[in-house]
């Protein structure tokens, strides 16, 4: 089965999020949730990150939509990462 990784860029704070297993809410296609398998949230300066696997069952759907994301196994690492435009939300997928 292939990966497919969500990664969303936040505000808050990393280690909360951490603590929580659970990250804000994102505004992800219908349906998205059943492919995704990893997650990546980034710090909004790009130097920090979240790595964890999807957490598919805590995972839930807001009124207006928008997908709250649940993870286990998470752990924070530095990077390096840039993102260009507004748009907060990316996917990559890996065989």
């Amino acid at each position: 089965m292939a990966k497919l990784t969500i990664q969303v860029r936040t505000s808050d704070n990393l280690l909360d999020l951490l603590k929580a297993n659970q990250s804000g809410n994102w505004v992800v296609a219908q349906g998205k949730e059943q492919e995704i398998t990893d997650v990546e949230i980034v710090s909004f300066d790009g130097t920090q990150k979240i790595e964890a696997t999807f957490d598919a069952s805590n995972s839930f759907r807001l009124e207006d939509g928008r997908l709250v994301l649940a993870f286990t196994e998470g752990r924070i690492c530095n990077c390096s990462v840039s993102f260009e435009g507004r748009n907060p939300v990316r996917y990559f997928a890996a065989p």
